[in-house]
């Protein structure tokens, strides 16, 4: 049942109780009858919530996380709309219908066979990242929701792994405590918000003291939603390559 649905099911309650107790109890004819308004108030405001996230785009954007694929451009719904887009980089965020959308990545300057095709669920009026990567040695794409909006004079940041090679992990202030415990690939933390500062993090093996990687010096601004990637391993180097994007 949607949210709408719901509160036009308890706006029919309250009506019936308002109705029932008209003659044999006042007091709760007038708090019955109030709820019933007042939750008919909440259900017009979904039902216009939800009207104008079936206007408004979607504002997404590609990040190419997959350190093994070529430069690759991408179609929506058959048309192209990026190209060139290499390991790291991602395309800011575009504006896309909400809804259903067709998603084709290919190597660049190839457009006969796509590396991927995959439909995308779009909610008007939010902001995504559409996160590139390698499993099992194919590419895949996930979707990750955007919450730009930080408190004032605050930051936040979450933190999502992409590299397959890589086993679930613990990010760590350095020497200190656990910040988000046991992300696995191709999942995301919760948003942490925090005051603005430069602290040195560490991704750590799970549940153990073992380090990963370290993020030195990293800087989480006022105003400002950040997320940290692990986006990939040189295999040659055993390197963990990581980024920071702001919306």
């Amino acid at each position: 049942m949607s949210d709408t649905q719901s509160f036009l099911q308890k706006a029919k309650t309250y009506d019936l109780l308002s109705s029932y107790y008209q003659y044999s109890n006042p007091q709760l004819h007038e708090y019955y009858s109030h709820k019933h308004l007042k939750t008919l108030q909440k259900a017009a405001q979904r039902i216009k919530y939800e009207q104008m996230k079936v206007i408004l785009p979607a504002q997404v954007r590609i990040l190419q996380a997959a350190s093994a694929a070529p430069s690759v451009d991408v179609h929506v719904n058959g048309a192209p709309l990026i190209k060139n887009l290499s390991f790291k980089e991602n395309s800011g965020y575009l504006s896309l219908p909400s809804g259903t959308s067709q998603l084709d990545i290919y190597r660049s300057e190839e457009n006969r066979l796509p590396l991927l095709r995959q439909k995308m669920e779009l909610e008007g009026g939010t902001s995504y990242t559409l996160a590139a990567a390698f499993a099992n040695e194919s590419l895949t794409i996930s979707p990750f929701k955007d919450l730009p909006y930080v408190p004032q004079h605050e930051a936040k940041f979450r933190f999502i792994h992409l590299s397959a090679a890589i086993p679930p992990v613990d990010i760590a202030v350095k020497d200190g405590d656990v910040v988000f415990e046991a992300v696995a690939f191709q999942q995301a933390s919760d948003y942490l918000t925090i005051h603005p500062m430069i602290v040195d993090l560490e991704i750590r093996e799970k549940g153990g003291k073992q380090i990963v990687s370290s993020l030195l010096n990293t800087e989480f601004k006022e105003n400002t939603a950040s997320t940290l990637f692990i986006t990939g391993v040189d295999r040659e180097t055993d390197w963990l390559e990581t980024l920071t994007l702001s919306p």
